[in-house]
């Protein structure tokens, strides 16, 4: 058996066209693709969304509760609700240096995939 690795990068569609080199000869053929599994990141990252989804969306409902409005409420009570608010936000959102972090991993992946 003869190996050739062709290196794609799948597309949204899903549909990949393969042209093999002229010197492999026809006949049957195995075609298998691996593919890299998503890091656990990517997963832990879903947990903490929905998470803090869920506290945004109790914390709603906990101020819903409460008929005056902002503008009602003293300086002290604003003063709390927002720290409320911006304390469920706290850790969600990744700082610059994680950012560009995760996108040069992107780029040295796709440099993989492609062959560079």
């Amino acid at each position: 058996m003869v190996a050739h690795r062709v290196k794609i990068v799948i597309p949204e569609d899903h549909r990949v066209v393969v042209d093999v080199p002229e010197d492999l000869p026809a006949g049957p053929a195995e075609l298998v693709l691996e593919v890299e599994e998503p890091s656990s990141n990517e997963s832990e990252e879903v947990v903490m969304v929905q998470e803090a989804k869920e506290r945004f969306e109790k914390l709603a409902d906990e101020l819903a509760a409460d008929p005056r409005s902002f503008r009602d409420l003293s300086p002290e009570e604003r003063e709390e609700r927002l720290r409320r608010v911006m304390g469920i936000g706290r850790g969600l959102f990744s700082s610059s240096e994680e950012f560009a972090r995760r996108k040069q991993e992107e780029i040295e992946l796709e440099d993989r995939h492609l062959g560079r």
